[in-house]
């Protein structure tokens, strides 16, 4: 196994354990083995396959320690950094946040009115398109052929719900989706009042 490899799986046990400490050892280490560009990839491939909706704030906060790591890490200058496409795949408000906060702003601290009208211009223009090539491959699914039963609600507590057992992965794809959806949506909004304000 590859060194790189290695403290990728170093990375996901720290992140497992919420080793905190540890998970920022272990960046340190990926930055000695590799390049800055190629960590960013690694790292932000790490917190793709990572995220979902109901650990977002747990992987925010493991991207606010990449990038406190190591500045360059952000890759603000790259045409279509890595970690800025993650929270817009995922449609994840809180690692869009995360990235604002901890990586543009800083970058835009000393910068123009028409240089940070430059940079948001730049990430709307990266959103609307993941936005639309998302959008146009999610997949369609309809009840009776893609999953199988009704939700019924439960005979002696009315605020719960019944999925058949064979459809809840299905269905969690389904939230997955719809709460990307609905993240992208947001950081497109916000984009739009940047770029105004």
């Amino acid at each position: 196994m590859s060194a790189d490899k290695q403290i990728l799986s170093k990375l996901e046990k720290c992140a497992d354990t919420n080793d905190l400490q540890g998970f920022s050892s272990c960046i340190d280490e990926l930055l000695l083995v590799t390049d800055v560009t190629n960590a960013s990839l690694l790292l932000s491939a790490f917190l793709l396959n990572r995220h979902t909706t109901s650990n977002s704030n747990a992987t925010a906060k493991l991207l606010e320690i990449i990038l406190n790591s190591n500045d360059d890490l952000a890759m603000i200058n790259f045409p279509d950094n890595c970690f800025f496409q993650t929270a817009v795949l995922k449609g994840s408000i809180e690692l869009y946040e995360c990235y604002m906060e901890e990586a543009i702003e800083s970058y835009l601290y000393d910068k123009t009115e028409d240089e940070a009208y430059t940079c948001y211009m730049n990430l709307n223009t990266i959103a609307e398109r993941y936005n639309d090539l998302i959008f146009d491959r999610i997949p369609k699914y309809i009840k009776g052929k893609d999953f199988k039963s009704a939700i019924s609600k439960h005979e002696k507590d009315p605020n719960l719900v019944l999925i058949d057992e064979d459809d809840v992965a299905i269905m969690e794809k389904v939230i997955e989706n719809y709460n990307g959806i609905l993240g992208r949506r947001d950081i497109l909004k916000d984009l739009e009042a940047r770029m105004v304000s």
